[in-house]
């Protein structure tokens, strides 16, 4: 299997699930403030309808809390070695997760739907994609 074959890949470099091609985000970069949160309805490449069904994303939260705790836990990690102190753990763990929530909330939504998604190989006839279905 190529590298560029796994969901790992799919993921990383935030893509869409189904063709590994097109980009989930509207704006490549995080930390502009305007629209970056702004995803792409339907897949540039292949056509794919990201959102599953009305809500889809809200399932995201899941995985974007439990990115968060790993986070948190690697923080308290980093905090142990370093000497634990409550104080300095409460402030660089709240600033880190503010930092990175743009980051979060993008790769929770990629890891959500390349759960769902599978890779497909060959590229698919994007005119006979029925829509409105």
């Amino acid at each position: 299997m190529n590298y560029k074959e796994s969901k790992l890949y799919s993921i990383a470099t935030l893509s869409c699930p189904r063709c590994h091609t097109g980009h989930l985000f509207i704006n490549k970069n995080p930390y502009k403030i305007s629209g970056w949160d702004k995803m792409h309805t339907d897949c540039t490449q292949c056509g794919l309808h990201y959102e599953r069904e009305p809500g889809f994303f809200q399932g995201a939260m899941y995985v974007s809390y439990g990115l968060g705790v790993a986070f948190s836990t690697a923080m308290v990690l980093i905090n142990l070695l370093i000497g634990f102190d409550v104080f300095i753990f409460f402030v660089s763990n709240t600033i880190g997760l503010i930092v990175f929530a743009p980051l979060l909330f993008r790769y929770s939504r990629a890891i959500y739907l390349n759960v769902f998604i599978k890779y497909r190989k060959e590229k698919p006839d994007v005119s006979k994609i029925n829509l409105a279905s």
